[in-house]
């Protein structure tokens, strides 16, 4: 295994772990009363104050390619920072955790199409298959190992907003391609930080017309803390990071250690119980990171 492989490997466990609180977070916001573009604008707000003292001076190094390439950096900003956290957090008010997983798991057929369509990227049979074990796995955990479980589901306004998230951050992944990858990535990331504070900001100020325009309680400043450092500077380098090593295709199956890691999160703090599906998840998810990232002779 080349260093590069599995330094990517590394980046992409993380960003799904991360993220995988993101989910928790949001729905702890929402009961919390902590509406959707507050915490996003206050979200972002706070991850760009943080990387500001180590972007700026590559930004400024780097500004004319930023000017240059302004409405690719602009649409990816507003994909990735607006469109994609603020729909996931709508989300979140109105339909259940397993339920935004699940569009979520769809993320890697999605990243595949959107590649095939704008780059006519090829994919191999061990892709597709390795996709179809990871999806299984995924399931299998969402589901708790119980097919009852999903036709059980009721599905709500919610769950077309996240679907809406999950196309955004597909496109978003695959366009990722075309930005230069020997320019700071923490320095685009910040770029694409602004834009996606200035397509929030409008919804912000709307949304707090009739309520307060700052985080009321304690578990909110936490809540905001957390998503800011962790599923926003952390999670989205790592992420970018990744994709630029392995591309989009492949990085795509690691999104589905998100339900991996959300079990994770809920036996430890919600004390639900270890079970043999859990097991019987990782094991097909694993397996189809493994098989998608088999390089054929002919790739």
């Amino acid at each position: 295994m080349s260093k590069n492989l599995l330094l990517a490997i590394i980046l992409l466990i993380a960003s799904s772990f991360f993220w995988s609180g993101n989910f928790f977070a949001g729905k702890i916001a929402h009961l919390s009363e902590l509406t959707p573009f507050k915490l996003g604008f206050f979200r972002w707000l706070l991850a760009f104050l943080i990387l500001l003292p180590f972007t700026y001076s590559n930004i400024i190094k780097n500004i004319n390619y930023y000017k240059n390439n302004l409405l690719l950096v602009s649409f990816l900003g507003v994909l990735a920072v607006a469109i994609f956290n603020s729909f996931t957090y709508i989300s979140l008010q109105t339909t259940q955790v397993i339920n935004s997983t699940l569009m979520a798991s769809a993320s890697p057929v999605m990243m595949i199409g959107f590649s095939w369509l704008i780059f006519k990227t090829k994919t191999n049979f061990l892709q597709f298959f390795g996709i179809f074990m990871s999806l299984l796995g995924a399931f299998s955990i969402i589901l708790k190992g119980n097919i009852n479980n999903l036709i059980d589901l009721t599905f709500t306004l919610g769950d077309w907003w996240m679907f809406g998230a999950v196309v955004s951050w597909c496109l978003y992944s695959v366009l990722l391609k075309k930005i230069d990858n020997t320019i700071s990535q923490l320095a685009t990331l910040e770029v694409m930080v602004f834009i996606g504070l200035i397509f929030i900001f409008p919804f912000y100020i709307f949304e707090c017309l009739n309520s307060s325009y700052l985080p009321t309680k304690q578990v909110d400043y936490i809540i905001i803390i957390y998503v800011a450092i962790f599923a926003s500077i952390v999670a989205f380098f790592s992420w970018n990071k990744g994709v630029s090593i392995i591309g989009a295709n492949r990085a795509s199956l690691f999104l589905h250690l998100i339900p991996v890691f959300s079990a994770v999160w809920a036996i430890l703090f919600l004390n639900e119980q270890f079970a043999f599906f859990h097991i019987i998840g990782v094991i097909f998810i694993l397996s189809g990171i493994v098989l998608s990232n088999i390089k054929l002779k002919n790739d």
